[in-house]
C-alpha cells in the first residue's frame, strides 16, 4: 500500500512550504502505534517511522 506524508523535517522542506511524500508501508504495528513507509531517495532508498495520525491516506493511491 502507498501513503502520504507531510515532509517537514529539513529547513528545505520548510523554506518551499510543506510537500507530501509517497512512500510504500513496509511495517505496521500490531495496535497501530506507527507505521514505517519506504521511500526512494536521490542515494537509493530509505525507511522511516510514522505516527498514524501523520499519514494523509488518499483513495487514488490505496
Amino acid at each position: 500500500m502507498k501513503y502520504k506524508v507531510m515532509f517537514t523535517h529539513s529547513d528545505k522542506g520548510q523554506k518551499r512550504g510543506h510537500k507530501l511524500r509517497e512512500g510504500k508501508e513496509i511495517y505496521q504495528h500490531p495496535e497501530g502505534y506507527f507505521v514505517v513507509l519506504e521511500f526512494e531517495g536521490e542515494s537509493g532508498k530509505f525507511r522511516e517511522a510514522f505516527w498514524p495520525e501523520d499519514i494523509v491516506k488518499d483513495k487514488l493511491f490505496l
